[in-house]
């Protein structure tokens, strides 16, 4: 057993006893997990720090502790501070991949790339900095190693934005430009796009009458969408009805239905909207909704908003 600690320990050296920092591209860009203070006062004179870029993100009034001290050395060193808050555990939305690439070609270098552990995240956001100079998909690999804390049987998700680009290259090499293409343009994480169009929309129903709306959804995406007749798994046609306030009045299905819906395919769907009793002016936003993991707009896809008056009824 201990050998077998031993022979573990090699590859996580760095990731177990030294803050698991790394070069990404030498003297550029570098990635770490969570710095202390003390690691920042000596990271920045040490690598020339300009940046510090945050992947744990940040909301409003933050006052978690690591955050406010981090903030107070990058102050203190005259180190620019950036949050970006990506996900540990699955691929980031694309507004949230745009962001990153915004970023890492506009704040000031040489820079530090951190999230908690140094290994999802920031393997990930490290992946992308080496594409953006010129690095090619090996070296971006890389950046998802035992060696920097990644195990790829615990997280094999994040690596997928990588299979995805390579897909999209089809034998072409990647250069800095294209990648910031396929990023702003066709970057869709797993199949989590579509088109939701209104073939039969009520715009006026009355109060307390159930009504129905009928879409067509289109998939645009590179990969079929798997809608399932199966409640609690599988693709479905959601909705949230808001009141004239914008609160949330009820969170809708439909399509439960068996259908493997390819690229450039389309289906006609139908959503039951329910009595409806005071009379006003409502909303409803339709989106797909892959159950218990996303829904389509968190992702980037566009959800189809109508509006719904309600009239008294006769």
């Amino acid at each position: 057993m201990i050998g077998v600690g031993l022979g573990i320990a090699g590859p996580l050296r760095s990731y177990l006893f030294d803050s698991n920092l790394h070069p990404v591209v030498a003297g550029q860009i570098y990635r770490s997990a969570q710095p202390s203070e003390g690691d920042i006062d000596r990271w920045v004179p040490e690598l020339g720090l300009r940046s510090i870029v945050n992947l744990r993100g940040a909301k409003g009034k933050d006052d978690r502790r690591w955050l406010a001290e981090e903030r107070a050395a990058a102050s203190r060193n005259g180190t620019l501070h950036v949050s970006l808050r990506m996900s540990s555990d699955d691929i980031p939305p694309a507004q949230t991949l745009r962001e990153l690439v915004h970023i890492l070609d506009t704040v000031p270098r040489p820079l530090l790339l951190h999230c908690a552990a140094g290994a999802e995240r920031s393997g990930l956001a490290s992946a992308v900095a080496v594409l953006l100079t010129g690095g090619d998909l090996v070296a971006a690999r890389a950046e998802f190693a035992l060696d920097k804390g990644f195990v790829y049987l615990a997280n094999p998700r994040l690596p997928r934005v990588l299979d995805e680009y390579e897909e999209w290259l089809a034998g072409e090499p990647t250069t800095p430009d294209r990648f910031r293409q396929w990023v702003a343009t066709e970057y869709v994480p797993y199949f989590y796009r579509a088109q939701i169009e209104p073939i039969g929309a009520p715009v006026r129903v009355v109060a307390g009458a159930a009504a129905e709306l009928r879409v067509r959804v289109t998939n645009t995406s590179r990969q079929t969408i798997a809608f399932q007749s199966a409640r609690e798994r599988g693709v479905h046609l959601g909705a949230h009805l808001r009141s004239p306030g914008g609160a949330d009045l009820s969170e809708l299905r439909a399509g439960y239905v068996d259908l493997e819906l390819a690229p450039g395919a389309a289906t006609e769907l139908t959503l039951p909207l329910p009595p409806i009793a005071a009379p006003g002016r409502y909303e409803v936003e339709v989106d797909l909704v892959d159950e218990g993991v996303k829904w389509f707009h968190d992702l980037g896809s566009q959800p189809l908003t109508l509006p719904i008056e309600v009239a008294e009824a006769p």
